[in-house]
């Protein structure tokens, strides 16, 4: 009898992970198409993925690397590689750029690209606005009979190869020495590629990223660096991110963070070189879900161009 028990419920929880696997598969992929950037912890690092308008703000040019995995240790869990590229302009007002996103979570996998142009306009002596826009397109596959299901055959006629959407955004960024405030809409476009039914389960609707942060030296050799950055989606819940990063030495990076009702991050830097940078982090579930796979992993690698100095004059230049 107990026996019989024990083999329902790790059937029950079998079917409840593949379930949620199935749900979040089909949620995020639409989520990608409904303006949402991919989620990572050490998002200050990488901020020109969600906000172009960064790319005038640099200081010089960068290759920002990220690698993330998620829900480690259940199979089909999401793994993400984030690649960027920024380039300042010599005249100091205008910056390029070019955003890489490769995703896969159980049978799909999504691929995007986006250019980038940015403006700076100087406010005052200490306060710029930056201006941004991305365009560019990404691909979606998925592949329902790399999965186990109920009915294989009806899943897979739901199955996309190389579809193609279209991606425009925008974004601004109010900033001075210590402190910045950006607001962004990484795609207007939405796209409807699902039957009747799912699209009842998942609508397209737009996103909107909200962060801000600030830079307080505590004395000459440690500098606190809070931020915030927040996910809007109609209808949905936000999503609430808040980072606080300790910088000692102008070398080694320390933080922990928080993301409302999921994750607890602990997060640890250095600055190898003048110009390199590497910083890894660990997520801890909050929420019930944790129980079902053993957190997220996350790496980052920055590389500044032609940087004689590691210490930058301005907050969001700082990370």
């Amino acid at each position: 009898m107990d026996t019989n028990n024990q083999i329902n419920n790790t059937d029950m929880k079998a079917l409840y992970i593949k379930s949620i696997l199935v749900i979040f598969c089909l949620m995020v992929f639409n989520h990608h198409q409904a303006q949402t950037e991919p989620q990572f912890s050490n998002y200050m690092y990488n901020v020109q993925q969600f906000n172009p308008a960064i790319a005038s703000e640099l200081e010089q040019a960068e290759i920002t690397g990220f690698f993330r995995s998620q829900w480690t240790g259940l199979e089909g869990a999401p793994e993400s590689q984030w690649l960027s590229f920024g380039l300042p302009l010599a005249n100091e007002k205008m910056g390029l750029g070019l955003n890489l996103v490769n995703d896969k979570i159980g049978p799909a996998s999504y691929k995007s690209f986006s250019f980038i142009y940015a403006y700076k306009i100087m406010l005052n002596e200490r306060i710029s606005l930056s201006l941004g826009v991305n365009a560019g397109g990404s691909l979606l596959d998925i592949d329902f009979t790399k999965g186990n299901f109920e009915n294989p055959g009806e899943v897979s006629q739901n199955n996309f190869s190389n579809e193609f959407f279209a991606r425009v955004g925008a974004g601004g960024i109010i900033s001075a020495e210590d402190w910045f405030l950006g607001f962004s809409v990484p795609n207007f476009f939405g796209e409807d590629f699902y039957d009747d039914d799912v699209r009842n389960v998942v609508a397209d609707k737009i996103q909107y990223n909200l962060f801000a942060g600030y830079n307080y030296d505590l004395n000459r050799t440690v500098t606190l660096r809070p931020s915030v950055l927040a996910n809007i989606v109609e209808g949905n819940p936000v999503t609430l991110t808040a980072n606080a990063n300790v910088l000692v030495y102008d070398r080694l990076s320390i933080g922990l963070g928080y993301r409302y009702d999921e994750a607890m991050t602990g997060m640890l830097g250095f600055q190898i070189f003048d110009n390199l940078f590497a910083g890894y982090s660990y997520d801890y579930a909050t929420n019930d879900f944790g129980e079902y796979h053993n957190g997220s992993h996350e790496i980052v690698l920055k590389f500044k161009f032609n940087k004689s100095g590691y210490q930058s004059s301005r907050a969001l230049n700082s990370y």
